[in-house]
């Protein structure tokens, strides 16, 4: 009985400590349970508003991207941001509204647009400065534009408006716009983590990636690094050497690269370069084999060679990004970049470093031989066809000539006259001649005297008909006479072509007929660097060059070569810019 009682008493004691215990597990998790709920609540409520201190809405654009970041993804915007003249920043106002909570109606025909929610309703017009806030009218700072079907609206002036915060940061931080419904003003804290999880997902800007990434392109001996074009050469006052594609694969000049670069390659003499280039130190065997600060590079492609024919050692575009420090993106058409973060997924990143590959012109030929004298024949006013001397064309039997001679030449054609005379033109670019714009119609006013529409048509149009029967676009221009203005340069800046004038006119557009003046002209006048104005539509013209071209490559106390002018350019290594204006390659206009 002793033994039962104490058994009994021993187990009434268990219970009340089982008791104890689930009062205690249950006080737990309602403790937990206060604990969490606010938290969860915050997370589920706040993932994106915790960046600016509420659950409202908000939205990161990117200038010049197509899409935005709405609570940490990527949104399509159907337009594209953009800073207009005066530097004001505009967003597609149905990507605004509608990511906002707002419902939007656009009526494109009227150009007209309004936007709801709650008790506010926002009306607005395109080309008005107008905005109509519940009836109100707000003025803003710059209109309201449309742009194929889009509707933009200034971003300031609409969220100030609408009482939200709004916040710009520079391009070089991004070109971001944070917009929020919040009360509370964005503090730096909260419009740093936001910038960086944006740029996160949108990719860099585009004056980022100027700055910051290495562009090349397949058979041309210079790079684009910092905004700037810069030859890739292994000595200093040496031709350039050129990036290759082989196979498929993108391969680098290492020495000539890494110099453009700032950096500097040196050989062992066995096979062994060691490179120090971006702050890495870096060491390249002849078969690939790379090492960068002692640790030894892995993956595709970790190839080198030698060229036998140009004696240059030659890295894969995945070595030489090691050895620089950057990401490699093959874009496409022979153009390929190095960038400071990847570009997987960034399409129009990859789509803007793509549009200055232009700048990046071919490498001088092969057969471009050594000389003392380097001199750029051009011809303008072409072609010409049959005349009762020619029966094949007078620019053909140019051609002729010059091919005898290994002499190349600019031809700065022109629309009108190319319409009429093309069975010659898949010649220029096959016997290494240059093809150069010389305007449509030959405005005889001169472009000065056009708006900037019409010089635009002039160039563009010739453009396309240059393309169409030779094959390729023009990659320099001549205005007619000679003559510019700051309009003329924007213009060309903008089409991507260097302005090309003259130091030395032979003046044959005066004696047309006689062969010995444009000899003598050429002879007396053009130097080291001369860039030679002719016409391919004189019969002295045709005579006279070649004559001075033998007389020239006939001397024995100097050597001549006449040559295109960006081989030209490419022979003093000097690059020519858009819009810029040049009479010879040792010195040009602003």
């Amino acid at each position: 009985m002793a033994y039962q009682s104490a058994y009994r008493s021993s187990y009434r004691r268990h219970r009340r400590r089982r008791r104890n215990s689930h009062y205690g597990v249950l006080i737990a998790l309602i403790l937990l349970v206060v604990i969490a709920v606010p938290v969860i609540f915050r997370m589920v409520t706040g993932a994106a508003g915790a960046l600016f201190g509420g659950g409202s809405s908000q939205i990161v654009y990117q200038l010049q991207t197509p899409r935005a970041l709405m609570q940490g993804k990527a949104v399509d915007l159907g337009g594209t941001p953009y800073r207009d003249q005066s530097g004001s920043a505009l967003v597609p106002m149905q990507s605004l509204c509608e990511n906002m909570d707002m419902d939007f109606a656009w009526d494109a025909a009227a150009g007209t647009a309004t936007a709801t929610r709650k008790k506010d309703t926002v009306q607005m017009k395109a080309g008005s400065k107008n905005m109509l806030l519940n009836g109100e009218k707000h003025s803003m700072s710059v209109a309201a534009d449309a742009k194929d079907g889009v509707l933009y609206v200034p971003v300031r002036d609409f969220c100030t408006a609408l009482s939200w915060q709004s916040s710009e940061l520079g391009a070089d931080q991004g070109d971001l716009i944070v917009i929020s419904q919040s009360k509370k003003p964005l503090d730096e804290d909260k419009i740093g983590k936001a910038a960086e999880e944006a740029l996160a997902v949108l990719g860099p800007s585009e004056q980022q990636l100027a700055a910051t990434s290495v562009l090349l392109r397949a058979d041309s001996d210079k790079l684009l690094s910092a905004g700037e074009t810069v030859q890739m050469s292994e000595e200093e006052g040496k031709r350039g050497k050129a990036a290759l594609d082989r196979g498929g694969m993108k391969y680098v000049p290492l020495k000539a690269a890494v110099h453009a670069l700032g950096g500097t390659a040196s050989f062992d003499g066995k096979h062994e370069w060691t490179v120090d280039c971006s702050g890495l130190q870096s060491t390249v065997q002849d078969d690939g084999k790379t090492k960068v600060n002692g640790e030894k590079v892995k993956g595709d492609h970790i190839d080198a060679y030698q060229d036998e024919a140009s004696g240059s050692f030659y890295v894969s575009a995945p070595v030489f990004a090691a050895v620089i420090g950057k990401h490699f993106t093959d874009l496409g058409d022979g153009a390929f970049a190095f960038t400071t973060v990847s570009l997987d997924g960034f399409d129009s990143q990859k789509a803007y470093l793509d549009s200055l590959k232009e700048g990046l012109t071919q490498a001088v030929g092969g057969n471009i031989p050594e000389a003392d004298v380097y001199i750029a024949l051009t011809f303008d006013d072409g072609p010409t066809g049959r005349t009762g001397e020619y029966p094949e064309g007078l620019t053909a039997t140019l051609l002729d000539g010059l091919k005898e001679r290994g002499a190349h030449a600019t031809f700065f054609m022109c629309g009108y006259r190319l319409q009429d005379f093309n069975s010659h033109c898949s010649r220029y670019l096959a016997e290494g001649h240059e093809l150069g714009n010389h305007t449509m119609n030959h405005p005889m006013s001169m472009l000065p005297a056009l708006g900037e529409d019409e010089i635009r048509k002039e160039i563009n149009d010739n453009n396309d008909l240059i393309e169409k029967y030779c094959g390729a676009r023009p990659t320099v221009m001549r205005p007619v006479g000679g003559a510019y203005d700051d309009k003329v340069q924007a213009v060309m800046k903008e089409l991507g072509l260097p302005i090309i004038n003259w130091d030395a006119d032979t003046l044959d557009w005066k004696t047309k007929t006689d062969p010995s003046s444009v000899k003598n002209n050429l002879i007396d006048l053009a130097k080291d660097g001369s860039i030679v104005l002719m016409h391919d539509m004189y019969t002295g013209t045709v005579q006279g060059v070649l004559q001075a071209i033998d007389e020239l490559q006939s001397r024995t106390d100097k050597t001549y070569a006449f040559v295109t002018v960006s081989e030209l350019a490419a022979v003093k290594g000097i690059t020519l810019e858009p819009g810029k204006v040049y009479t010879n390659i040792k010195e040009s206009a602003a």
